[in-house]
């Protein structure tokens, strides 16, 4: 599944989930599960399958709806034992000294 695919799909899940009106646009969702997708990959140092990945697939979709009410700054207080606990779990060990 291509990329548009994945995130059509992921849009889908969460204007169900949420009862979002079908009167609002998708692009006005699009923009935000991009940011939110880029946030949490350079948070954790990885490329995420949000499909794969539950917790981060949850974390994605809190990111959204914080973001879609304009409050990412509370989201980030709030959310930030879960980034890091999604860090932790793609930490790769370097053997780099």
């Amino acid at each position: 599944m291509d990329d548009d695919a994945k995130l059509k799909k992921f849009l889908n899940s969460y204007r169900e989930e949420n009862h979002v009106s079908p009167f609002r646009e998708d692009s006005e969702f699009t923009e935000y599960i991009k940011d939110g997708m880029v946030d949490i990959n350079n948070y954790c140092g990885a490329k995420i399958d949000y499909e794969a990945d539950k917790d981060a697939r949850r974390l994605l979709k809190n990111y959204v709806l914080y973001a879609d009410y304009k409050k990412l700054a509370e989201f980030k207080q709030l959310y930030v034992g879960d980034y890091d606990k999604l860090q932790r779990k793609y930490y790769i060990n370097s053997k780099l000294q």
